[in-house]
């Protein structure tokens, strides 16, 4: 992958993951936290951090203008915890379904440097199968190759 990535931050013991988007709006705090959600099995939240609340909100639209650039970076995160934990699977689906379509692009657009690192599923009805772009999924499953 030949995208520029943001600094990232993280907390080993949280499976928290931070770094500052900049941009047109300023600079805007993103976190990806990793969830054990069965055994192995791990879900990728990402979204804005609220320092107030101390909350993520996986909703917002910051519209930075940064997006290429946040989505490498969040996949450079998640290159990071394969690699720190190679026998877990990431599960990944949006909060909405655009953010779903919008994860679904992302692996789209660099299919070709993933499948020689990952194993990539897409899920339609709860049934998954080998990633293929230009199928609509409702969620994801990465785990590494090796």
């Amino acid at each position: 992958m030949n995208e520029s990535v943001y600094p990232i931050k993280f907390s080993k013991k949280k499976k928290i993951y931070r770094f500052k988007s900049v941009g047109r709006n300023g600079i805007i705090l993103k976190v990806v936290r990793f969830t054990e959600i069965q055994d192995n099995i791990f879900n990728l939240g990402f979204g804005d951090f609220d320092e107030k609340s101390q909350s993520i909100h996986e909703k917002e639209i910051s519209g930075n203008g940064d997006m290429v650039k946040v989505l490498a970076t969040v996949i450079s995160i998640t290159e990071l915890f394969l690699n720190e934990n190679p026998d877990v699977w990431i599960y990944i689906e949006g909060s909405t379904p655009t953010r779903t379509r919008l994860y679904q692009i992302a692996i789209s657009k660099f299919l070709e440097y993933f499948e020689l690192k990952f194993e990539i599923y897409g899920s339609i009805n709860g049934v998954y199968e080998s990633f293929q772009k230009n199928v609509q999924y409702e969620s994801f499953l990465i785990k590494n190759l090796f």
